[in-house]
């Protein structure tokens, strides 16, 4: 699937935007603060209807302005469509497939998947659980529907066991109350766990060799999936019915301290992803040059199990991330992606790639939210 033409009206810096991409790399030079993110930004927003940078719909309309839009065409194996999004400031945001408006913003995930590689995704090795939990979360959404719907739910249901267990502070344990939530927590977050399990399992695969491919064969990387209730499991598959039984174990032994705090303490909401090079853990002593070519490995990872599983790799979005790498692991970077995925690349030195890196490229240079296509 790629992008063939975007369009972009009174959004961020862009009054008016028009570009054709090729299916191949598309690099974006210029300056910082020249609308360069904005621009992976808006490709984002259409694939998961939100902004990767903001909560707030507003910041993403022209200062000046009452409503922008994006829109977008689209060939993948679904065929060729256009995409739109149109945002207000004082109305919901509106999405459209072709014609149709879409009654929610989650019926968006999966018409059109990106892979994004920001500079905050460095943080993906040695920062918290909840940046490794989003990134599983976000690739899961947007190949499976099933996995989508297990998660909200999930999400709904915690905030209601949590609801109840505010509401019973200082009073007498009631824990007949509880058990309507916790057979429907158990339910719902072990298929996310599972979910999770296996997927982690596939990329892991796919993140070692790339990882190999990129770093010359010196390091060995391994990522691991760890459950809530074992951050000590590393070399074993898990069952859907181990995971429920530790589940429904878990809850029964913290009862009483989600009693006396008032929050659930257990579940996939404390789940994490381990790293390891060379068999030591990654966030406690890989250097900042492996953090980075071990999220670089994660990313490809990521395309081929995406791939894996809808049939067509993603859209590739990387935001001025592979100018920090050195020539050889950059170089074996976009070998590997070759022309197999259309990507979006930004960059403030045009430098830092040479025309051997990509067989099909084209340039744009951005300056104060205009582009001019380079020869």
């Amino acid at each position: 699937m790629y992008v063939e033409a975007l369009e972009l009206s009174r959004y961020r810096n862009y009054e008016k935007l028009s570009i054709e991409l090729t299916p191949n790399l598309n690099i974006f030079v210029g300056n910082n603060a020249q609308g360069k993110t904005n621009l992976m930004e808006s490709v984002y927003l259409l694939a998961t209807g939100r902004s990767h940078r903001t909560f707030r719909d507003g910041e993403l309309i022209n200062w000046d302005r009452e409503k922008a839009q994006v829109k977008a065409r689209i060939k993948s194996s679904m065929g060729r469509f256009t995409m739109r999004v149109i945002l207000s400031r004082n109305n919901r945001k509106r999405f459209w497939i072709g014609g149709e408006e879409l009654n929610r913003q989650s019926d968006l995930m999966g018409y059109v998947n990106v892979i994004l590689f920001s500079p905050d995704d460095l943080q993906l090795v040695k920062g918290s659980p909840s940046l490794r939990r989003h990134f599983i979360d976000l690739c899961l959404a947007q190949v499976s529907r099933v996995y989508r719907h297990d998660l909200v739910n999930y999400t709904k249901v915690l905030q209601q066991r949590n609801n109840l267990l505010k509401e019973l502070l200082g009073q007498k344990p009631q824990s007949e109350l509880l058990s309507v939530w916790n057979e429907q927590l158990i339910e719902l977050g072990s298929r996310v766990m599972y979910r999770r399990a296996v997927a982690i399992e596939i990329m892991a695969r796919f993140a070692s060799v790339s990882h190999s491919q990129i770093s010359g064969g010196d390091e060995v990387l391994t990522m691991r999936y760890q459950p809530f209730y074992n951050t000590g499991l590393h070399n074993k598959s898990i069952s859907m019915e181990e995971i429920a039984q530790e589940f429904n174990e878990a809850l029964e032994k913290n009862k009483k301290q989600e009693l006396r705090r008032g929050t659930t303490v257990v579940g996939p909401q404390r789940d994490d992803i381990l790293f390891e090079i060379g068999g030591k853990n990654a966030r406690q002593f890989a250097s900042q040059g492996q953090q980075r070519t071990i999220v670089l490995a994660t990313k490809l990872a990521e395309l081929e199990f995406m791939q894996e599983e809808v049939g067509e790799y993603p859209i590739l979005l990387l935001d001025d991330v592979l100018s920090e790498l050195d020539l050889s692991r950059r170089t074996a970077f976009l070998e590997t992606i070759g022309n197999k995925v259309q990507t979006l690349l930004t960059t403030t030195d045009r430098g830092h790639f040479s025309p051997g890196d990509c067989l099909d490229i084209r340039e744009y240079t951005i300056h104060d939210g205009q582009l001019t296509l380079g020869e």
